[in-house]
C-alpha cells in the first residue's frame, strides 16, 4: 500500500489533473502568445511558435514539474528594440539562437544557483503582484474594451495609456455582450470550485475553464443569430494566423539569416536576451514552487539548459524567445496540474489545434478568458497572504509590499530588483544584529566575566555589529568570545578583534579569543579558577531566561504588538504529528512563526488508536481551529524507530514500540530485500510515516471532516537531520484506500436513507410471522431479521 514517492520524469499518476492544467494552459496561451508578438513588432505566427516550442521542447527538458514557458511578456522591449537595432527579423533569430546556446553553457556552468539568494518575501510578492496586474489588465477585456492587446504587463503602456487610465477608458466604453460574457463565466468558475461539483463523477471530469470557453462561444454565436448587432467580432474575440491549408503552416515559418554571423548587434542582443531570460526564468521556476503544492524543489541549472535548447529550437524555426511563464504556470496549477507532462500537453494542444481547428479558436471571446485570468489573479493575491506577510514581521512584509508596488506601477523586473535592494538591506540589518548570541554574565573569583558566542556563520557583513559589540564591553572585566561552534568566520571579523586586543589592555578587559577547534580556555587562562560544574549548570538555565528576553526585545524591535496581537487568538493552517526528538525544531525548518503551527509530539511520530493525547489534539485542531493540513513528520536518525529494530528488552517503552513492529510486519519483505542496514534504517522510518498518515485516514475525526466536507488534507514528511530538508512522501490515501472507502468511511443520513427503504421493502414482500414489517421494536435502532 506504499505509494510512489519518487518524482519520475513522466509520472501518469496525474494524468487527469495534469490534462486539466494543460488544457487551461492552452486555452490562455493562444491569446496571450498573440498579444506578446504584436508588442513585439514581430510577425504573429512567432509567438505561437514560441509557445509550442515552450510546451514541447522545455516541457519535455526541464526538471520543474510545474513550469510553463513561452514568449513572455518581459521580453516584449527588449525584442522590440533588438528587431530595430538588427533591421530584420531573420537577423533577430540568430541571436535568439544564439542566446539558447548561452544559456546551455549558463546551466553548465552552474550558474542557476543565483535563484537560491532570492528572498522569500521578495518571490511572494511577485507572486501577488503578478496577480494584481492579472486582474487589473483583464478588467478592461472583461468590459469589452479591447484597444490594449493581450500579453502587456508594463504599468505605462506604448499606446500613452497606463493600467490605471486604460481601466477608465474601459469603464466609459463598455460593451454589453462582453460583460454578460464575462460574468456567465466568472458564475461558472466559481461553480466549478465548490466541492459539490468537485465530487461529481460527470461535472468534475471537466475542467471549469473549458466549460467557460465553450460557453461563451455559444453565446456569442446565439447572439450573432437573434441579435447581430450584439455580437461580438474583430479584436474581441482571439485573432490567430489562419493557414489556407495544413501544409501552409509551413510558409509562416520563418528561419535565421545566417549571413548575419559576422555582425556585432547580434551579439550583443544575443546576451541581452540570454541575461534577461534567465532571470525571468529563474524567478518564475522560483515562485512556481512556491505554489507547487507538492513542495517539490525545481533544479535552477537544469532549468537553463532546458530553456537554453528551447531557445535555440524557437530561433531556428522563427519564435519568439522564450521563457518560464508564471501566469500559465499559475493559471495551470490553479486548474490541477501536478507534473510536467501538464507543460507538455499544452504544448500539443498548441501545435494540433492551430493546425486543425484555427478557426474555432478565433471564436473564442477575450471576455471569457478575462474571468478565468481574474479569478486566477484573486488566487494569487488573498488577502490572506497579505495577512500572513504581515503577521511574519517587519523584516517580511515591507520587502514583499514595496515588491508588489514597484511591480504594478513599473515592470516585473524592474519591481523584483527593487524589492531585492529593500530585502537585501533587511538581510545587512539582520546579519549586524545577529553576529553573536548576546552575552552572558559570570561570576568567577570575585570578579565578572562576559561570556560571547559567535553564530555559526560569521561574515564580513557582521563586522559593523561585531565592532558595536567590542565597544560597548564593560571595563575591568574578563571577555570570553567564543567561536568554536562556528563553522566559517571571516578574515575581516578575526582582524577585528585581534585589532581589539590593545584596546581590552587599556580598559583593563582581559580577552580570550576561542576559535574553532580550541577546546576549552584553560589553556589560554591557566590562572583561572575553574567553574564547577553545578554552577555551570545554573548558569545553562538561566541562559534559557536570557534567551527569552533578547528573543521578546527583537520581536518588539520588529513589531511593538507584535505579543499583543499573539495574545488575541491563534488561527494556525497547520497540524504538526512529529517526534519528542530535540533536533526537530518545528518553527525553524519550517520557517513558521508562533500561531501558524499546531504541535503535538511523541516518540517516534505514532498516530495510535488509543492514544486520547493525540485524539483530543487531533479533534481540537480538526474541529475547533479547522486546520486545513494535517502533517506526520519523522525524521532519519530516528531513536524510537532505530529501538524498535532490535530484540532488546526495553521496559514500558515496549508496549509502545510495538507499534512500529507491526509496520515491519506490514513491510517484511520490501525491508528484508534491503541489505544495507542503514539504507534499511532509513526506509523504515519513511514507512513508519506512510503508515502513520495512513492510521490518521482512519480515525473518526478525519473521517467526519471528510464527510462534511471540510477542506483537510493529510500528508506524511521526513526531515532529514544531516541536511535539515524536508521530505514530502507524497502519500495519496484517497487512491491507496479507494478500495477500502467502504470500511473506513462513515455513512452519512442520506447513504442510509435508500438502504432502510430497501430493506423495508424487501420486509414487506416476504412472508412472517406479522412481525416482520421492517418496524423497530424498540430494542435496535437496526433493521429487524426476517423470519422465514
Amino acid at each position: 500500500m506504499t505509494p510512489k514517492t519518487d518524482n519520475a520524469s513522466f509520472d501518469l499518476t496525474y494524468l487527469r489533473n495534469d490534462f486539466r492544467g494543460g488544457l487551461v494552459a492552452f486555452l490562455v496561451a493562444v491569446p496571450l502568445c498573440l498579444g506578446i508578438a504584436l508588442a513585439s513588432g514581430a510577425p504573429l505566427f512567432s509567438g505561437i511558435i514560441a509557445g509550442i516550442v515552450g510546451g514541447l521542447v522545455v516541457g519535455s527538458l526541464s526538471g520543474s514539474q510545474l513550469s510553463v514557458a513561452g514568449p513572455a511578456a518581459g521580453l516584449t522591449t527588449i525584442v522590440l528594440s533588438s528587431i530595430e537595432k538588427l533591421g530584420q527579423f531573420d537577423a533577430f533569430l540568430l541571436a535568439v539562437t544564439f542566446a539558447g546556446a548561452l544559456q546551455i553553457i549558463l546551466g553548465i556552468v552552474k550558474a542557476g544557483g543565483i535563484s537560491h539568494f532570492f528572498p522569500s518575501a521578495v518571490i511572494k510578492g511577485m507572486l501577488a503582484a503578478i496577480g494584481l496586474t492579472l486582474i487589473l489588465k483583464q478588467i478592461p477585456h472583461a468590459l469589452g474594451y479591447d484597444e490594449d492587446a493581450e500579453g502587456e504587463f508594463e504599468f505605462l503602456q506604448k499606446d500613452g495609456e497606463n493600467t490605471l487610465s486604460e481601466i477608465l477608458r474601459a469603464f466609459q466604453n463598455p460593451n454589453v455582450t462582453a460583460i454578460i460574457i464575462a460574468v456567465v463565466a466568472a458564475a461558472i468558475m466559481l461553480l466549478w470550485d465548490r466541492p459539490a461539483v468537485k465530487r461529481n463523477k460527470v461535472l468534475g471530469a471537466v475542467p471549469g475553464p473549458l466549460v467557460v470557453v465553450v460557453v461563451g462561444i455559444l453565446m456569442n454565436e446565439l447572439f450573432r443569430m437573434t441579435n447581430p448587432g450584439m455580437a461580438l467580432g474583430g479584436n474581441h474575440l482571439v485573432m490567430l494566423p489562419i493557414a489556407s491549408e495544413v501544409g501552409g503552416v509551413l510558409k509562416l515559418l520563418t528561419f535565421p539569416d545566417f549571413g548575419q554571423i559576422a555582425n556585432p548587434q547580434v551579439y550583443i542582443s544575443a546576451a541581452t536576451i540570454a541575461i534577461v531570460a534567465s532571470l525571468e526564468t529563474l524567478l518564475n521556476v522560483e515562485a512556481t514552487d512556491k505554489l507547487d503544492p507538492l513542495k517539490r524543489n525545481s533544479p535552477a541549472n537544469r532549468e537553463l539548459m532546458a530553456q537554453g535548447a528551447g531557445n535555440v529550437v524557437s530561433g531556428l524555426i522563427g519564435g519568439l524567445p522564450v521563457t518560464s511563464v508564471i501566469v500559465r504556470s499559475s493559471v495551470s496549477i490553479m486548474a490541477g496540474s501536478r507534473t510536467k507532462l501538464a507543460a507538455i500537453i499544452h504544448g500539443v494542444l498548441l501545435l494540433v489545434c492551430v493546425l486543425l481547428i484555427p478557426g474555432l479558436l478565433n471564436r473564442i471571446p477575450l471576455s471569457a478568458l478575462a474571468a478565468i485570468l481574474i479569478l486566477t489573479g484573486y488566487k494569487l493575491a488573498k488577502f490572506g497572504l497579505f495577512q500572513d506577510m504581515y503577521k511574519q514581521g517587519r523584516t517580511q512584509f515591507l520587502p514583499f509590499i514595496v515588491t508588489i508596488i514597484a511591480i504594478l506601477f513599473t515592470d516585473l523586473l524592474v519591481g523584483i530588483g527593487i524589492g531585492l535592494v529593500v530585502g537585501i538591506f533587511f538581510i545587512l540589518r539582520e546579519n549586524y544584529r545577529s553576529s553573536h548570541g548576546g552575552f552572558q554574565r559570570e561570576s568567577v573569583g570575585g570578579g565578572e566575566r562576559i561570556r560571547i558566542n559567535l553564530s555559526e556563520h560569521v561574515s564580513f557583513l557582521n563586522k559593523a555589529g561585531i565592532a558595536d559589540m567590542l565597544d560597548n564591553l564593560p571595563e575591568n572585566t574578563t571577555v570570553e568570545i567564543d567561536g568554536t561552534q562556528s563553522l566559517y568566520i571571516d578574515h575581516d571579523i578575526l582582524e577585528t578583534i585581534e585589532n581589539f586586543r590593545d584596546t581590552a589592555k587599556r580598559r583593563n578587559i582581559r580577552l580570550y579569543f576561542l576559535r574553532p577547534g580550541d577546546e576549552s580556555l584553560a589553556a589560554q587562562e591557566p590562572e583561572v579558577e575553574p567553574v564547577q560544574d553545578h554552577q555551570r549548570s545554573l548558569a545553562e538555565y538561566h541562559r534559557l531566561f536570557d534567551n527569552n528576553r533578547k528573543w521578546v526585545q527583537d520581536r518588539l524591535q520588529v513589531d511593538p504588538d507584535y505579543f499583543k496581537n499573539l495574545a488575541m487568538g491563534q488561527s494556525p493552517k497547520f497540524l504538526f504529528i512529529g517526534c519528542s526528538d530535540s533536533r526537530v525544531p518545528v518553527s525553524e525548518i519550517t520557517g513558521t512563526a508562533p500561531g501558524e503551527v499546531f504541535v503535538h509530539r511523541n516518540v517516534a511520530n505514532l498516530v495510535v488508536s488509543t492514544d486520547l493525547n493525540l485524539l483530543s489534539v487531533l479533534q481540537y485542531a480538526v474541529e475547533v481551529l479547522k486546520v486545513e493540513h494535517v502533517i506526520v513528520c519523522g525524521h532519519y536518525g530516528c531513536g524510537g524507530v532505530k529501538a524498535s529494530m532490535q530484540d532488546k528488552d526495553l521496559g514500558l517503552i515496549n508496549k509502545w514500540l510495538r507499534n512500529i513492529k507491526d509496520v515491519i510486519r506490514l513491510h517484511r519483505s520490501e525491508l528484508n530485500e534491503i541489505e544495507n542496514e542503514d539504507q534499511r534504517f532509513k526506509r523504515l522510518v519513511e514507512l513508519n510515516v506512510v503508515e502513520q498518515v495512513y492510521n490518521l485516514h482512519k480515525t473518526s475525526i478525519i473521517q467526519k471532516a471528510y464527510q462534511r466536507e471540510a477542506n483537510i488534507h493529510v500528508h506524511g514528511w521526513v526531515y532529514d537531520i544531516r541536511e535539515g530538508l524536508l521530505k514530502d512522501m507524497n502519500v495519496d490515501v484517497q487512491r491507496t484506500f479507494e478500495e477500502y472507502g467502504e470500511i473506513y468511511r462513515f455513512r452519512t443520513a442520506k447513504d442510509e436513507k435508500p438502504k432502510a427503504e430497501a430493506v423495508q421493502k424487501i420486509a414487506i414482500a416476504l412472508p412472517g410471522d406479522g412481525k416482520s414489517d421492517g418496524k423497530s421494536d424498540g430494542k435496535s435502532d437496526f433493521p429487524q431479521p426476517v423470519r422465514r
